[in-house]
């Protein structure tokens, strides 16, 4: 009787196929299980909404991040409700994700581990929350767990054995560099030429792991806090090799994200570009705080564009680091 039951369920397409749970561990150390693929998903954060296109997953997508704007990287982007307010990536409005009725919520993590505490007793266990980082350079893991979340484990596996060929073709070249050969490097962080200066500090440390894998040493690995303003008694007294600026749509001032400005993917005039890189050359060069340092004295100071840091696209910044600082390594 045994034997029959077991044949006449074998012959029923799907009932011997059932669906493995799928298991990950979040970078807030949580240990989340799906008892299969999700269907819907909303995040928080630009970089969260560029790792699930990343993985494949964009068309399972309801709910998203105000800040984002630009159609034609992010299809059908205005159909889709926000969840948030812009430049407010963690302040989620609860109701407004509730109401779209995702299966998961994934938020780009930064460290702050009691404000996503209270985000997660806000949707769970109704609504199952990912705390996962975007930032890191040197291995797309948290893509390859989305992929596995989305059940799209083959556009997010090719696309972290692309992110990871690009890092190990780097690092082949810039692990055997002694300490005297790595230069330090300083990022300003939005000040573009200006008296204010902020930087990415130890609770940043995607910005450390960049300069690392480049074959160069942040001078402020270790100073406190995420990205916020710099003492500048303690930096006109530091040694700096090569000065990083990273720069946004306009020369002081940060537009939406996906504006076509000056600067990025979406500029339309790359000689206004040049020009006003130029001049936040210049006036980064003319600022006393760095004025001895040997960054100044030998034209080292490099224009980065913000998104090829803090987002899924910081490998890409991590290479133009690596080449600005060896050249003679990267031709």
């Amino acid at each position: 009787m045994i034997m029959g039951v077991f044949l006449m369920c074998a012959g029923v397409p799907g009932l011997m196929a059932l669906e493995t749970p799928i298991e990950i561990t979040d970078d807030m150390g949580r240990t989340i299980t799906f008892d299969k693929p999700v269907e819907r998903v909303a995040f928080a954060h630009p970089s969260a909404g560029e790792g699930i296109l990343l993985a494949g997953g964009w068309d399972k997508v309801v709910g998203r991040d105000a800040t984002l704007s630009n159609t034609d990287f992010y299809p059908n982007l205005d159909e889709i409700p926000v969840i948030n307010s812009p430049n407010n990536p963690h302040g989620i409005d609860f109701e407004k994700a509730t109401s779209v009725a995702p299966d998961v919520v994934v938020i780009q993590w930064v460290g702050d581990k009691d404000a996503y505490e209270k985000m997660v007793q806000a949707l769970e266990p109704d609504i199952k929350v990912v705390m996962l980082d975007f930032c890191e350079p040197e291995n797309a893991d948290n893509i390859v767990k989305l992929g596995k979340i989305l059940g799209t484990s083959d556009k997010a596996d090719a696309y972290a054995a692309f992110h990871d060929r690009v890092i190990d073709s780097m690092k082949s070249k810039t692990n055997s560099l002694s300490e005297s050969e790595k230069p330090n490097i300083f990022l300003d962080s939005g000040g573009m030429g200006t008296e204010t200066i902020t930087t990415y500090g130890k609770q940043a440390p995607f910005w450390g792991k960049m300069c690392d894998i480049a074959g160069g040493k942040s001078i402020a690995a270790d100073l406190p806090g995420g990205r916020s303003t710099v003492d500048l008694e303690w930096l006109i007294n530091q040694d700096i090799d090569d000065i990083i600026v990273q720069c946004f749509y306009e020369k002081g001032k940060l537009s939406a994200v996906g504006e076509s400005k000056t600067f990025g993917y979406m500029a339309t005039d790359p000689a206004h570009a040049t020009k006003e890189a130029d001049s936040i050359i210049s006036d980064v060069k003319n600022l006393e705080v760095y004025a001895n340092s040997d960054a100044v004295k030998n034209n080292k100071i490099f224009i980065q564009f913000w998104e090829l840091a803090n987002n899924p696209k910081s490998f890409i910044g991590t290479a133009y680091i690596a080449k600005w600082i060896h050249p003679e390594l990267f031709e």
